[in-house]
């Protein structure tokens, strides 16, 4: 009985082997999911505490004062005091306290990183640049920096911004450091556990199989 099972299952993982480069290279690939906060889904909202596909933003006031609100903004296509874009997006203007901010984590708790941005000054048209700094928490405790200063010169619209790699993974929680500011189009990415257990599931097929040949007679 046991020689039979042997050979059944030195037969059955001839297939995994004949698949395992497949299933390898899709979990590979498929390492992170990729998501786009659109703010598409509430034009109109105004508060302190958003959610958009797993991730909150939060109004932070870091001293007593009070409370700075974020909103969202219908699509602007007329001549406003505010960035023309056809779809909703975000903003947050400073007008009632110094320091208060702007910070967004997964509901999860998990860590994720951060790909692109389209950014905007809030106030439209903009005659000064404006630097927009986002600053990234890690899990060991550390942080990383990036600013991105919009153009000024008169613009009334948005310009997409890249990520360096310091933010491309490993963020548990992000802060956005400036007066005043209009985003769109957030592109983050998360891991998928699942497609780390399928490649650890192939991982532990792929040696099993060598076992199973180091044993035939």
């Amino acid at each position: 009985m046991k020689t039979i099972f042997a050979r059944f299952s030195c037969s059955s993982l001839r297939l995994v082997e004949a698949i395992t480069s497949t299933i390898l290279i899709t979990s590979a690939l498929g390492v992170f999911g990729q998501g786009i906060i659109t703010f598409d889904a509430h034009p109109y909202f105004v508060g302190t505490n958003y959610i958009e596909m797993g991730m909150q933003f939060r109004v932070i006031i870091p001293t007593s004062g009070t409370i700075d609100y974020m909103g969202i903004a219908p699509a602007i296509t007329t001549p406003a005091n505010i960035p023309y874009n056809p779809t909703p997006y975000m903003y947050f203007i400073r007008q009632h306290s110094p320091d208060n901010y702007v910070a967004f984590s997964l509901t999860s708790g998990a860590d994720f990183g951060l790909i692109s941005v389209s950014l905007a000054d809030a106030n439209s048209p903009s005659y000064s640049q404006l630097p927009i700094t986002f600053v990234g928490l890690r899990a060991d405790g550390s942080s990383v920096t990036q600013t991105f200063t919009t153009p000024g010169g008169g613009a009334n619209s948005f310009l997409t911004y890249q990520f360096g790699l310091d933010f491309a993974s490993g963020l548990l929680s992000v802060r956005i450091e400036a007066p005043r500011w209009a985003m769109d189009n957030l592109v983050f990415v998360i891991p998928e556990p699942s497609m780390f257990a399928l490649a650890g599931a192939v991982l532990v097929a792929v040696a099993v199989l060598r076992l199973c040949r180091r044993r035939k007679p």
